[in-house]
């Protein structure tokens, strides 16, 4: 993966400067006894005169000789400078390299996010962070849970940060990841990748946390009963949900939404009262007693729900009820509040 990186093998910042640092330090060790060495050998120094002249050669610290040198001895200094100068341009250009690639950076953020991770409780797990994950993501957080958000994109962190949830750039398939985001302590884990890896993660997060609660986003059908059987509480098809709305939506124009309940017959739908319907100054009692076998759950107003007990007024046009029930107990309420059907 060329613009991604795991979380796993992410060292710390020191260490990353300890590696960079090997190549040079090894580099350097070798020019002290290599440069020892020939002072021993050119000028019959002992080893403690050789390594001494050697260093204040390398550091360059302006010392005076250990001992007058003949011309041997010069011809071998300058060439312990020049090669004690290469050492230092080694280990400035591996440095430079270092912080330039972001990888320190990216170290010390990692690290500052798994503190926070480590003190999250009762928080939510959202795998993956394309649409549905994003959604998802953005939900949870409306709720005032805490979420950690675990994509193989390390480009996503930006947009994870910014709605307020926690980045993890990792596999959720990986156990490893999984434990990282803290899923022993969590609420809930949403995995919203494809169907297969959607199969590995819950099935990896079930052997981590018995009593957690899975939500798997399902997109074929037949990886419903897989993903049930790999560890998920809940299999949700995201394609199938989608579609159903849009039928109902386009086939009653007093339908403006429909969200199906997975493993029942039931949905829920947003149905607008029309101009001049049979609904159309009724009250939700006497609208519920004319369609009994229907669940009115209440009156949309803005972002929020009056529920239906609270509601006093009758209905006017454009009162957005939300319903629950069959699809043909719901067809028979359509009937009741499509426009114009008073005059039918």
């Amino acid at each position: 993966m060329d613009d991604t990186r795991q979380a796993i093998p992410r060292a710390s910042a020191l260490r990353l400067v300890a590696h960079a640092l090997l190549g040079p330090a090894v580099t350097g060790v070798l020019l002290i006894l290599i440069g020892s060495a020939g002072y021993v050998f050119v000028e019959d120094w002992s080893w403690g005169d050789s390594v001494y002249m050697t260093f204040i050669t390398v550091g360059q610290a302006g010392f005076a000789e250990v001992r007058p040198l003949d011309t041997s001895g010069r011809t071998w200094t300058m060439f312990v400078i020049l090669a004690g100068f290469a050492v230092f341009v080694y280990s400035s250009a591996s440095l430079a390299a270092l912080f330039l690639s972001g990888d320190v950076r990216s170290a010390i953020r990692e690290s500052r996010r798994s503190k926070v991770r480590s003190q999250l409780r009762q928080h939510v797990v959202v795998a993956g962070f394309g649409r549905v994950g994003r959604s998802a993501t953005m939900a949870a957080i409306r709720s005032g849970r805490d979420v950690v958000v675990i994509d193989t994109n390390s480009a996503s962190e930006e947009v994870v940060t910014r709605i307020g949830a926690v980045f993890l750039c990792g596999d959720a398939r990986d156990a490893t990841v999984l434990r990282m985001a803290g899923i022993s302590r969590a609420a809930a884990l949403i995995t919203s990748l494809d169907d297969p890896s959607n199969a590995v993660v819950a099935l990896t997060a079930r052997s981590l946390s018995p009593e957690l609660r899975i939500v798997s986003r399902v997109t074929d059908q037949s990886w419903r009963e897989r993903l049930m059987r790999a560890g998920a509480s809940h299999a949700v098809p995201v394609y199938e949900s989608v579609g159903a709305s849009l039928a109902a939506t386009a086939l009653d124009a007093e339908v403006l939404g429909v969200l199906p309940i997975p493993g029942t017959d039931m949905r829920v739908e947003e149905m607008e009262i029309g101009a001049s319907s049979k609904a159309e100054g009724c009250g939700l009692r006497a609208l519920m007693e004319q369609a009994d076998d229907v669940h009115i759950l209440g009156l949309k107003s803005d972002e929020s729900l009056v529920r239906w007990h609270e509601a006093s007024e009758g209905l006017s046009a454009g009162d957005v009820l939300v319903v629950l029930g069959t699809a043909e107990a719901l067809e028979r309420l359509t009937a009741l509040v499509r426009h114009g059907s008073r005059g039918a």
